[in-house]
């Protein structure tokens, strides 16, 4: 799901002036994303711990909304496992001394790190999914004669 460049905006969320060729290429493009790919799977893979599979569950009916597929599971897989890890160890806090404390709280930052980066990725996040509504600014290209006078 790695991309470069602009995020993709759906064509429902879409607020630019294109003609109906622009709009129906862009909706074939989306049906071809979404619709000819199978769809994601219900159940959580069996190798997740106990907090990965209720992330699975909790996030589930919303991936469901957006155009992720099948093919997009390693990515949720990902993002689960990341954030099975950060609860299991926040639960581990209360139970150690300081210097311990010090070096889970390190790969708790990491594992942090980790989750907002898949979370973005899958449209997870507050911004992720503003950027896919916003339309973007158009930047006007100056002449020379405005550049020179």
């Amino acid at each position: 799901m790695a991309q470069k460049g602009r995020k993709y905006k759906l064509l429902a969320n879409s607020e630019w002036h294109a003609t109906n060729a622009e709009k129906e290429q862009k909706k074939e493009a989306e049906i071809l994303a979404s619709d000819g790919y199978p769809l994601l799977k219900n159940t959580p893979p069996s190798y997740m711990s106990n907090y990965a599979k209720t992330e699975w569950k909790r996030i589930l009916p919303a991936l469901q909304l957006l155009p992720i597929r099948s093919l997009d599971r390693a990515m949720i897989e990902q993002y689960c496992v990341w954030y099975g890890e950060f609860k299991l160890i926040n639960k581990q806090l209360d139970n150690v001394d300081f210097d311990e404390r010090m070096k889970l709280l390190g790969t708790m930052d990491k594992i942090s790190k980790n989750i907002r980066s898949a979370a973005s990725e899958l449209g997870l996040t507050v911004d992720s999914r503003i950027r896919m509504v916003m339309p973007k600014e158009e930047k006007k290209e100056k002449s020379l004669s405005d550049m020179f006078g």
